[in-house]
């Protein structure tokens, strides 16, 4: 998926990243869960000097201990109950490129600490074996915890933070750039369509993009995109709006201190402009006529919306 984002906390994200994608150090990605850690990593490893070589992605949170010794760091035919066969593992696989250790949190102290060798010798041993390789990986590490307060609490390593938070790149939650729902959805609908077969792009109403714009998005993008996701494969025509949504989506969502004054001048604007703009059938000129806007004015606030020509009502 391309990465999609105008809010000024993203664009300084992609900034740094290409800025700090060129050089081999080490990187931290740091963000809620679902905020796109893992498409920071590849672009990391698409914008460096590795790029033509492998991209290796490792979870911690999703395998047990041996058996993610084992695969990181490989292991001999017989080295274990299980091991039918050597395994190359996740470090010799990503030899010449990079090795992205996704949720590194997660990994048990034990763990760590041969992690930490590793980083530092640029050599691994597998299991069973009494030969060593030799490395050339660039690590990117990913984590949804505050490591910081990990390693206070002792369930992180001091000295393996500071080796892997050599550069630390944040991820800001959807609820931070909600500037970028209208371009991520458009995007989900256009990913999804052609996913789905389905011969044409779903286009999502203006109501259904302004109410979006409305909801907390706790899980993030990847919330967001299965939403999408789910609009499109229940779509029964080119066209969708809030009946493609569950009740319980519908369902207003505001603070408990409800929104500013500006906040909701804000959201009258746009959804006039949005009514206006799907009533002029997408007339842009149109549109400026019946706002009494000039054409200047009514592109500035489409682009302020995220309305001009990557979101069609």
């Amino acid at each position: 998926m391309r990465i999609i984002g105008r809010s000024p906390a993203f664009v300084r994200l992609l900034d740094t990243a290409t800025r700090v994608a060129a050089k081999d150090v080490t990187v931290l990605v740091h963000g809620e869960t679902g905020t796109g850690k893992e498409l920071i990593a590849s672009l990391l490893h698409a914008k460096s000097p590795r790029a033509k070589q492998p991209l290796v992605v490792f979870n911690s949170a999703t395998i047990g201990v041996e058996l993610a010794e084992a695969q990181l760091f490989g292991h001999t035919k017989g080295a274990f109950t299980g091991a039918t066969a050597a395994h190359a593992g996740y470090f010799a696989q990503a030899n010449g490129g990079t090795l992205l250790i996704d949720e590194v949190g997660e990994l048990p102290l034990s763990l760590q600490s041969k992690l930490l060798r590793v980083l530092q010798e640029r050599e691994v041993q597998p299991i069973g074996s009494a030969q060593v390789q030799k490395i050339d990986v660039r690590v990117v590490a990913a984590t949804h915890r505050d490591l910081a307060a990990e390693v206070k609490a002792g369930r992180f390593r001091q000295d393996l933070y500071y080796r892997l938070n050599v550069i630390e790149l944040f991820v800001p939650p959807l609820r931070d750039r909600m500037g970028d729902v209208p371009l991520l959805a458009c995007e989900f609908a256009r990913k999804y369509s052609e996913r789905y077969r389905l011969g044409y792009v779903v286009q999502l109403s203006s109501e259904l993009v302004y109410h979006l714009e409305q909801q907390p998005w706790r899980g993030n993008v990847r919330q967001l995109e299965n939403t999408v996701a789910r609009c499109v494969a229940l779509a029964t025509t080119k066209f969708v709006g809030l009946e493609s949504l569950r009740a319980h989506e519908i369902a207003q969502v505001t603070t408990a201190a409800g929104p500013s004054f500006r906040e909701q001048v804000e959201a009258f604007e746009r959804n006039l402009i949005a009514r206006t703009i799907r009533n002029s059938g997408g007339n842009q000129s149109e549109t400026s006529r019946r706002l009494q806007l000039s054409r200047t004015t009514l592109y500035d606030k489409l682009k302020k919306y995220g309305m001009t020509k990557d979101y069609r009502p």
